[in-house]
């Protein structure tokens, strides 16, 4: 198991990356590390859509199979994208309700998704995303940890508090 220092270490400079790209800032010099090799997998694949167990209203939130991989001491990683979130921001400004490129462990996956909603759809660019991932030797963590640390980074920090919170009934899902 990773421990939470590493994994904390790799959301930040995955999230990082990805708030760099979006405000076209340069990143940090890119790290040395073991390359990702292109591996197979009996169950994912890129371009399938899978539902998952999603947080409270955002039950129609999916996955996107983007790559799969395999990195050392990690095993298998597989990339997705997530439709259909909304990461709360305190200061009343835009919610994302997209993460272009994420990364997990197939054993995160494997406990987070519900079922086979496509089996082939054309892929979302997330080559951007995915390369900060690679120069910042990005980990891998659970879609709870990945949003939990979306919301964080959005909010400088600061967790909302319970009245900064949208209502999950406004987001457009049904429960």
């Amino acid at each position: 198991m990773i421990s939470s220092w590493i994994r904390d270490a790799a959301i930040c400079a995955l999230l990082g990356g990805i708030i760099a790209a979006a405000q076209n800032e340069t990143p940090a010099p890119q790290k040395t590390c073991a390359p990702p090799q292109t591996a197979s997998d009996s169950t994912y694949a890129p371009g399938q859509v899978w539902s998952y167990r999603a947080r409270d209203g955002e039950s129609e939130s999916t996955i996107t199979i983007l790559r799969v991989e395999s990195l050392p001491k990690i095993g298998i990683n597989v990339h997705v994208r997530i439709d259909g979130i909304r990461l709360w921001n305190c200061s009343g400004g835009g919610s994302p309700t997209t993460i272009q490129h994420a990364p997990f462990t197939k054993e995160s996956i494997n406990k987070s998704v519900l079922r086979l909603e496509s089996k082939k759809v054309e892929l979302p660019d997330f080559e951007e995303g995915y390369s900060n991932w690679k120069a910042n030797c990005g980990g891998v963590y659970t879609i709870t940890e990945m949003l939990q640390a979306g919301e964080l980074t959005l909010n400088g920090g600061k967790s909302c508090s319970q009245s900064q919170q949208p209502d999950p009934n406004g987001l457009g899902s049904e429960n």
